[in-house]
């Protein structure tokens, strides 16, 4: 598959939005919904406003099916790094992932210059855990129209505890950058979720003139199947990294907001049981293969209902 899964460009100023799928190669759902979202824009000649592109992000990883090769690309936009990238990268002891984030970069950057009315990123991502679907964006974007308009729970803070993301990088460089969690990962419900969701992310972003009515509806029938579930924002408290050789098993049967309490058994290691530092809300247990994220605890803020 390319790494380009699409551009659009109209003569009328407005926006560009870049849409990033597949940053975890075993998350294909955010591909699959660009994909649809660009072919509908080419079948129904749908009229819009600004820039849409749409990129892959972890090519070799998702020809695989597996979350990344030599190390997680969504850990590793640290300036230092790939300044270093850029500028002494020898392909002939190259990382897989090496040379993906140089291409993807090199994609973003062809087009982030341009006169736009806004610039906007949407990461898509999966997880491993039911009850997956909120957002990820920085505290000070939290309250962004669009952001508002997907109305899925809202993590702040996380960028403290996830050094190396995405969206942090291109934050920096006056992108409003958010994490769209669609829902488990390779379920036909995130594919639907991604696909309806970045149709509302146009709209809000003012770069599609009208809804897509089937979709809008779609959108908001899934939403309401889970939303009186789910806080609306939340911080998180707590982390457990764990690494390659803890032999790390999450307990069976947490899923995304489900309310934990101290004390509570949550996992298993080599060093034996992982219980549950304080109260609180368990957040991306984790259950599958890849990941240093064991598990994070958050906690919902007051007021934000």
């Amino acid at each position: 598959m390319n790494r380009v899964l699409g551009i659009r460009e109209s003569d009328v100023p407005g926006p560009l939005v870049i849409l990033v799928g597949g940053l975890h190669g075993n998350e294909v759902t955010g591909v699959h919904a660009i994909i649809n979202v660009f072919r509908s824009i080419e079948e129904k000649n749908i009229r819009f406003r600004g820039k849409i592109v749409g990129l892959l992000g972890n090519k070799k990883a998702f020809e695989k099916g597996v979350r990344y090769i030599d190390y997680d690309m969504n850990r590793c936009w640290d300036e230092g790094f790939v300044h270093n990238l850029k500028h002494f990268h020898n392909p002939n002891i190259e990382k897989a992932e090496d040379a993906e984030i140089l291409e993807l970069l090199g994609e973003i950057d062809k087009h982030r210059e341009g006169t736009y009315t806004s610039k906007i990123l949407v990461d898509l991502h999966a997880t491993s855990s039911d009850n997956g679907n909120f957002i990820v964006i920085p505290e000070d974007e939290a309250e962004n129209r669009i952001v508002k308009s997907l109305k899925l729970p809202i993590v702040v803070d996380l960028e403290k505890y996830l050094r190396g993301t995405l969206l942090e990088f291109l934050h920096g460089r006056q992108f409003v950058a958010f994490a769209f969690e669609g829902g488990l990962i390779g379920s036909d419900a995130a594919l639907s979720m991604h696909t309806s969701g970045i149709w509302e992310i146009l709209y809000a972003a003012n770069m599609v003139e009208h809804r897509q009515e089937q979709e809008f509806e779609n959108y908001n029938r899934l939403v309401d199947s889970f939303i009186h579930k789910m806080p609306h924002k939340v911080s998180v408290l707590y982390r457990h990294k764990v690494g390659s050789t803890d032999e790390f098993k999450m307990k069976s049967g947490f899923k995304n907001f489900q309310r934990v309490h101290k004390g509570e058994l949550l996992a298993e290691d080599r060093q034996g049981e992982i219980r549950a530092r304080e109260n609180g809300l368990i957040f991306m247990p984790l259950y599958q293969a890849l990941g240093d994220d064991g598990f994070f605890i958050v906690k919902e803020l007051e007021g934000s209902i």
